[in-house]
């Protein structure tokens, strides 16, 4: 199992660890007779919280193992970690036929990203990354083997255009799963819930004392909280370079700038809410690597979606619309 990073415990810090203890999320106290019920669970290499509103524990004990389930299901089939996911089988074999519709539509929406983003969003930027990983030098190979219109899509099947092609689903993946457990709850008669893996989340309806659920926005370089936001019927997700780092300065970490195979320089952390947690997931990576002018015109421009931006120099800046309560 991935060891969890820095990020699952604090750097969007709505549903991480105690804040969503039973009868708490940042401090407040349940104020109705309905139950509130929460689970806790390892997967994706990271902390997942899940927490509703149920009319009795039993009820809500029974649509949070469903929801589980219903996770790792996408997971076994997007998480390049795992070596009989499907994403490990097209990695190994530059070709996938008879890919489920999940990861055919998932893979559409990675390609509108890029598109949107001119290339700072990329799943095929798996192999600049391994050789970070690995503190190895990118080579001129890793770099041309990136390139996400040499990713293909003919119906169910999924190739690749050039050698040495690699992709990784971690920039948007765990927001689809995020998206998958929220429809499950929703279609089994839940309004007022809370999913949340790894610091990106998705809030629906209300806390059960009527008032919304919040969201923490934390400092990138201290525990310090910056923020605390209402979470009305949104998605949330932060990207940063504290996350998975490989330099003390925070110079070279886990996000790296496809187009250019070096990590981007200006940001420290993006906090973008949206209408679904893929979007949110990918834009936040996106607008790391445009920095922050491009990223917030990105931003601007995309309907229901805003965006934080804190530079290295701990300069913040956001869309109009992005909420600073």
């Amino acid at each position: 199992m991935k060891t969890v990073s820095r990020r699952d415990f604090l750097k969007i810090t709505a549903a991480a660890g105690g804040l969503l203890a039973a009868g708490g999320v940042l401090g407040w106290k349940t104020a109705t007779r309905a139950a509130t019920v929460h689970a806790t669970r390892s997967l994706m290499g990271t902390v997942i919280n899940l927490t509703l509103v149920a009319a009795s524990e039993s009820h809500g004990r029974a649509a949070i193992e469903a929801t589980f389930a219903e996770m790792q299901r996408l997971i076994a089939c997007f998480d390049h970690r795992q070596p009989a996911s499907l994403i490990t089988q097209l990695n190994r074999q530059g070709r996938l036929t008879g890919a489920p519709p999940e990861l055919i539509e998932l893979l559409t929406q990675a390609r509108r990203y890029s598109e949107l983003s001119g290339g700072a969003f990329d799943v095929t930027v798996k192999p600049l990354l391994d050789a970070w990983r690995a503190g190895q030098a990118v080579s001129s190979a890793a770099v041309a083997a990136v390139g996400f219109r040499h990713l293909r899509l003919a119906g169910d099947q999924i190739y690749f255009e050039r050698p040495g092609m690699a992709i990784t689903l971690d920039g948007i993946a765990k927001g689809r799963v995020i998206d998958a457990a929220t429809a499950v709850l929703q279609a089994r008669g839940f309004a007022n819930i809370l999913v949340e893996a790894g610091g990106d989340l998705v809030g629906r309806g209300q806390r059960p004392d009527g008032r919304p659920w919040r969201v923490g926005v934390a400092n990138p370089r201290d525990a310090g909280v910056l923020a605390v936001l209402p979470v009305l019927g949104q998605a949330v997700a932060t990207s940063g370079d504290y996350i998975n780092y490989f330099s003390q300065d925070f110079a070279r970490h886990h996000i790296i700038d496809p187009r250019t195979g070096q990590s981007p320089a200006e940001l420290a952390s993006v906090s973008v809410l949206a209408p679904s947690a893929t979007a949110a997931d990918a834009l936040s990576t996106a607008i790391m690597v445009l920095g922050r002018v491009k990223g917030l015109a990105l931003a601007a421009q995309l309907p229901g979606v805003e965006a934080l931006v804190i530079t290295k120099t701990m300069q913040i800046d956001r869309t109009p619309g992005f909420p600073t309560a």
